[in-house]
């Protein structure tokens, strides 16, 4: 029987001091992003030393496994011999390639590893917004629905009404479903489904909204047939009950080409709900798919069915997602989540050029302003109005880390609460949450403001790719906070 004694001689010792620097370095550094000792610019320090542990932790495992192999296991005397040399050589490829693979895997092993042990912040916020947040829906332990996700909160007929995805995972999932749940208060343990929704033919649906037109529930909905979700049409069903549901049925708008009019489908409604300020005509945003020629425009309509396009309002790159709410001169605001301005896509690992699009009408809602504010791509989003549409708020998602990379996969995330001004948008504070999450709701009754998101457990501090991909339980979580403390609370940052 062959007896392996591996003595650790200089040359091993170095990759391993390598090794021991990493995990040395990963304990410190997920201490100080825990503490946030440095505030918001602890991102763009723990960012830069997340770097420097993968390249100190890949160097010091691929070492240590090749000069193992190579000293135990393939120690050859030098030959002059071409078949020598070649055999040799092949060998060496093999340890390489191998080498190259158990370290590829082990660094990913150990950076899993990392981000479960690694802590969450404490999400201390300010006393006097009188925050709670609990569970409304919990992941459960079906790992085909185990994934929620999409969240959508209206308050109609006594009842808080939720609507959420259910499926495997973020990505496409043919078989998940919408759900449709009901209580009376919002609290934990309370909600009791009341219908599923299922799109045309067997397809993902995500990106749910809710609306009372006439006295009818309607609910707007996304079909997506894409393995990495890109939805480009809308479908809708209505209720008189809120239990049982239409048929689902596509939507088409009336949409302006100059001096004609066509009726297209391949437009998906934004991330607000149908809103209206006389209960005679409703207004919600929706986008189109063409990166050639891109638009997110106003839409209108009587009776929730029949839309037609009330202006552009914005074709400069590509955007998605709108949200919109009305100002007290009638006048809208809506914010609008850009990938790029640029054409640095920074799809996988972002891009400083993502940013927020903050669009503001005039004359009747036929034109509107701009600003562009890059603290944030402010995916997910749900806005809301306070003292009668004086201040606009939004529930959505805040991209940590340095701003050279907004939109990373592997950066982490929170759904946030920001205060939207015509000009900027200013971070208020964060909810409990982090890997994938976001994509909220909003109902205010009274002085409370329930805000429903999902998110992977609060426990971890996964980053974004890692709750997409890996560990894809997510719950949906319910946060209550006071109307007149966010006000208060948004006074102290100049949002007055």
């Amino acid at each position: 029987m062959l007896k392996l004694k591996i003595k650790l001689t200089t040359k091993v010792k170095i990759p391993l001091y390598s090794i021991l620097i990493a995990v040395v370095l990963m304990i410190i550094i997920g201490t100080i992003g825990t503490l946030e000792p440095f505030g918001r610019g602890t991102r763009n320090f723990t960012f830069f030393f997340g770097i420097v542990i993968a390249i100190f932790l890949f160097i010091g495992i691929f070492e240590t496994i090749y000069l193992v192999l190579t000293d135990v296991f393939f120690i050859k005397k030098e030959t002059r011999q071409f078949k020598g040399k070649v055999l040799n050589s092949g060998k060496k490829c093999i340890v390489v390639l191998f080498t190259l693979m158990i370290s590829l895997v082990s660094l990913f092993g150990a950076m899993l590893t990392y981000y479960s042990l690694r802590l969450p912040p404490s999400f201390n916020v300010d006393p006097i917004l009188h925050l709670e947040t609990w569970t409304a829906i919990p992941s459960g332990n079906n790992l085909e629905k185990h994934h929620k996700s999409n969240t959508e909160l209206f308050y109609w007929n006594d009842e808080f009404y939720l609507v959420y995805q259910s499926s495997k995972w973020h990505l496409q999932d043919l078989n998940g479903e919408l759900v449709v749940a009901k209580s009376s208060d919002a609290s934990a343990g309370s909600w009791q489904t009341v219908a599923t929704i299922k799109g045309p033919g067997q397809n993902d649906v995500r990106d749910p909204l809710l609306t009372e037109i006439n006295g009818t529930l309607f609910l707007y909905f996304l079909p997506n047939f894409e393995f990495d979700p890109s939805p480009n049409w809308t479908f809708y069903c209505s209720s008189i009950d809120g239990e049982t549901w239409s048929v689902p049925e596509q939507i088409f708008v009336n949409v302006s080409h100059g001096t004609t009019w066509e009726l297209e489908g391949g437009w998906h409604f934004g991330r607000q709900e149908p809103i209206t300020n006389d209960n005679n005509t409703w207004y919600v945003m929706a986008s189109n798919e063409e990166e050639d020629n891109p638009e997110t425009i106003l839409l209108e309509t009587n009776d929730g069915v029949n839309w037609t396009e009330v202006s552009v309002v914005y074709e400069t790159y590509f955007s998605d997602e709108p949200c919109l709410m009305f100002l007290p001169n009638g006048e809208l605001i809506a914010t609008l989540r850009v990938s790029s301005v640029s054409s640095w896509e920074g799809y996988l690992f972002g891009t400083p050029h993502a940013c927020t699009i903050i669009a503001t009408s005039y004359n009747n809602l036929l034109n509107w302003s701009y600003a562009a504010d890059f603290q944030t791509r402010l995916d997910g989003a749900t806005l809301f109005a306070l003292e009668d549409g004086k201040r606009i708020f939004a529930a959505g998602r805040n991209h940590l880390g340095p701003s050279i990379d907004l939109g990373n996969h592997i950066s982490k995330k929170r759904t946030s609460i920001y205060e939207v001004k015509q000009d900027r948008l200013i971070h208020l504070f964060d909810l409990p949450s982090n890997g994938d999450t976001a994509y909220t709701g909003v109902v205010i009754r009274g002085d409370d403001i329930y805000v429903s998101y999902y998110t992977c457990p609060i426990n971890h501090d996964y980053p974004w790719i890692v709750g997409i991909m890996l560990f894809t339980a997510t719950e949906i979580r319910m946060a209550r906070f006071s109307a007149t403390g966010l006000i208060q609370y948004a006074n102290q940052f100049g949002g007055s």
